[in-house]
């Protein structure tokens, strides 16, 4: 990540230390070591039928396979503003090699207007490639899969999505 893309990663940690932070202190008051994945990114999407539409995946996750905790916020309108899907959670499973890291959660919120199922529970995935010299690419798991099922732990896609704004940070 260039410098530029950093100052936008360290203004998009002070929004998410302001949405994140209260549920994140509440949740858990000491930050495990280990790795650390914080950011706020996302991008037009290329999916058929959602051709355009805005995404947005918010993570301050921190800790090791076992000693893991953190948000994760994912955001989805349609190119008017229409909501698609907002929902949030828990980070159970951090898991990183070099600038690639593989996060599961639970999700405790969710507002899916189309989903005729409920996913609050669901534990979905997530991976984060942090680029030294260009966008950051992301991955998950309801790709490819659904939202319907559960992903095992520290399990996730590969980095699929190459984000067009914001940034994140893999450590």
């Amino acid at each position: 990540m260039n410098i530029k893309a950093k100052i936008t990663v360290a203004a998009a940690l002070a929004i998410a230390a302001t949405t994140l932070g209260a549920a994140q202190a509440t949740a858990a008051p000491e930050r495990p070591s280990g790795s650390v994945v914080v950011g706020s990114a996302g991008g037009p999407l290329t999916f058929p039928g959602y051709d355009n539409d805005p995404v947005r995946f918010d993570f301050a996750a921190f800790g090791e396979p076992g000693k893991s905790s953190g948000r994760f916020h994912v955001n989805h309108v349609t190119k008017d503003g229409k909501l698609v899907a907002d929902f949030e959670g828990k980070v159970d499973c951090v898991s990183r090699a070099g600038s690639l890291a593989v996060l599961t959660g639970v999700i405790e919120r969710a507002d899916i207007p189309g989903l005729p199922i409920t996913v609050v529970g669901r534990r979905v995935g997530f991976s984060v490639q942090d680029e030294p010299r260009g966008h950051d690419r992301i991955g998950w798991s309801w790709a490819y899969g659904g939202i319907e099922h559960d992903v095992l732990p520290c399990t996730g896609p590969v980095p699929f999505f190459p984000t067009s704004t914001g940034g994140y940070v893999v450590r």
